[in-house]
């Protein structure tokens, strides 16, 4: 019993100068004040920093803003001579945040550093007022160093870290240290330098060079804009201005013209957005060119032609072009997680979420131009979704973030989550991690793998800091559909257009067109070893308008997999392979027509048969 109170005792006070030494001591002697002040002051050295961002475009200035108030020394390095980027170089002049309803109530899903940049509620803006106001905001933070005119060289690694970046300035180069590290360039230049996988396109679905149509923003001057006030308000000369402006002949055969919006300029000037070009590689400098110059071409036709059919624009002359193209797509590199259709789709609200976003899903690129000019492609268009920190986290990396549309998502992900005000605000998300990081001793990638508290106290900062976050519960109107797995499948290969309204037509009677095509495209798509011209010709017959049944229907499904059967007994036959499953057997007759949520459900599982 003795010896029992002496154990106790000693554990009592051994457990009072556990407190003592490292609770309530460094309260009271304030050596935890003084480490964290310390380690917020950050490094002394002139090319060592606290966080280093590369890339002066907008989700870049986010970033470097969001860690230098958090008291990080941060510096912003870029090619360029100002912090214009692709706003200036692409005459980027609107923009408009994302908006959600969630449990009946509308809320405005980016605040914070993109409202300072570009209003609360977006809008037009001038190219040289954006330039100036983004100067005074960097000018007014301390802890922030800005270097212009720099040059990337090469990156200093060790395993997964990334420890220095050598740049060149000022006619010297500088390795430049910290613990974290953003790419924030357009194109990923500092994460090319570190090697991190990517894809061009949508490569990551076999069609490495098909893009989304590229943006041609050019400069009109004097213009009546008080008349142009008066078309603008009346619905009947809005209707009249798009009629007549159908009329106007494309130049290209690329180029569409629709949805023209004018957006005010200093003086009598008009930047003119709407030119896009369909189906430009922009990996391909040469034919780039050719395209620019013919947009180009195209910006002064059109101009000739609103001098000649609009009294608004009789004194008109073209001004200027953009110094290129704005490119809505390019690279995709790799993170510890890639965003997915699906998960937008399914308004996934993850746990390491980082931002929230809400448009659409958009796959014109797969439009040929030869179609109509109001001829849209939407996949599906969620209710919210989030975007977890692992898509900005680059992979093979603990420390080197990326933000904006070269980040991990899908290359269909990518028209929602890249888009100007998501990258905007997952700039600042990013560049308030890179703080949270910093001050708790963790990389980015421990932080994306800690607890749930953590997680919470990563996301208060995230609130505080002015970054809309919150909870969500906002299931798809189609996911107690019994083909909605199937329906996810096709979406994410960008061969289902549900639109705005995400309707899918599942219920209506299919053709018998419908189901070859859709076959034919997903193994192009997923297995494209599997396609040949022999599979194409076998198919060909069943490249008609007429009623789908179920017979025709698994005769298209033995047909793609050149198995024999007899006429008339094509259902058995498909049956005895074991292509389809018992409840689709039992409720498809051979007969009957089928509804295209059939066709949707054979397709992928014949698909999931030939891999």
């Amino acid at each position: 019993m003795k010896n029992d109170n002496i154990f106790r005792n000693i554990i009592i006070v051994l457990m009072f100068f556990l407190t003592f030494w490292f609770g309530i001591r460094p309260i009271i002697t304030g050596e935890e004040f003084q480490r964290r002040v310390k380690k917020a002051e950050g490094p002394k050295g002139i090319n060592q920093f606290s966080l280093v961002v590369f890339g002066t475009e907008p989700e870049g200035i986010a970033a470097a803003l969001a860690g230098a108030r958090l008291g990080l020394k941060t510096l912003l390095v870029t090619e360029d001579s100002d912090p214009g980027s692709y706003i200036r170089s692409g005459l980027v002049t609107y923009t408009s945040p994302d908006y959600a309803v969630v449990q009946g109530v509308k809320k405005k899903l980016n605040n914070g550093i993109y409202a300072e940049l570009f209003g609360e509620t977006g809008g037009n803006f001038t190219v040289s007022d954006y330039i100036s106001s983004v100067k005074q905001i960097m000018e007014k933070e301390p802890q922030l160093t800005v270097l212009y005119d720099a040059g990337f060289l090469s990156a200093h690694i060790e395993r997964n870290t990334v420890k220095g970046v050598n740049i060149y300035h000022n006619g010297e180069k500088r390795l430049i240290e910290a613990p974290v590290f953003i790419d924030a360039t357009e194109n990923g230049d500092v994460l090319s330098l570190c090697n991190v996988p990517f894809f061009t396109g949508s490569a990551d679905i076999s069609v490495p060079d098909c893009y989304m149509p590229v943006e041609f923003n050019f400069i009109i001057s004097n213009v009546k804009w008080q008349d142009m006030e008066s078309i603008r308000k009346l619905d009947k000369n809005k209707d009249d201005f798009q009629s007549v402006l159908k009329q106007y002949e494309r130049y290209s055969p690329k180029t569409k013209i629709s949805n023209l919006s004018f957006i005010g300029q200093p003086g009598d000037d008009m930047v003119i957005s709407g030119i896009r070009m369909r189906q430009v590689n922009v990996d391909d400098p040469e034919k780039m060119r050719e395209d620019f110059e013919n947009a180009l071409t195209e910006s002064k036709l059109l101009t000739a032609y609103l001098k000649y059919a609009f009294v608004p624009f009789e004194n008109c002359s073209f001004k200027t072009g953009p110094e290129s193209f704005y490119i809505p797509e390019y690279r995709h590199f790799e993170g510890v997680y890639r965003l997915t259709v699906e998960d937008i789709l399914e308004n996934r609200d993850f746990p390491t979420k980082a931002v929230l976003a809400s448009g659409p899903v958009d796959a014109e690129k797969f439009v040929s131009p030869e179609l109509s000019e109001e001829y849209t492609y939407i996949i599906g268009n969620p209710r919210i979704y989030s975007i977890p920190l692992e898509c900005f986290i680059a992979k093979n990396y603990c420390n080197l973030l990326m933000v904006g549309k070269k980040a991990s998502f899908s290359s269909l992900a990518a028209t929602s989550a890249g888009r100007l005000p998501v990258s905007v605000s997952s700039g600042e998300a990013i560049g308030v991690a890179a703080a949270y990081c910093y001050l708790n001793d963790l990389t980015p990638l421990q932080l994306s793998e800690s607890s749930e508290d953590v997680i919470d106290d990563y996301h208060k900062l995230l609130k505080r800091s002015g970054v809309t976050l919150f909870d969500f519960d906002e299931p798809n109107p189609n996911s107690d559909h019994w083909a909605w797995p199937s329906v996810k499948v096709l979406a994410g290969y960008g061969l289902l257009a549900g639109g705005e309204d995400n309707d899918y037509l599942l219920d209506i009677e299919a053709n018998q067109s419908t189901l070859r095509t859709l076959i034919i495209n997903l193994i192009v798509k997923a297995v494209p070893e599997k396609y040949t011209l022999d599979l194409d010709s076998r198919l060909k017959s069943y490249d008609t308008d007429e009623l789908l049944t179920g017979e025709k229907a698994f005769e298209i499904l033995l047909k793609t997999l050149d198995i024999q059967f007899r006429q008339g007994n094509a259902y058995n036959t498909a049956r005895e392979y074991g292509l389809v499953s018992k409840n689709v057997l039992d409720r498809m007759k051979p007969e009957q027509g089928v509804t295209l949520d059939y066709v949707y459900d054979l397709t992928v599982n014949l698909i999931d048969y030939l891999k």
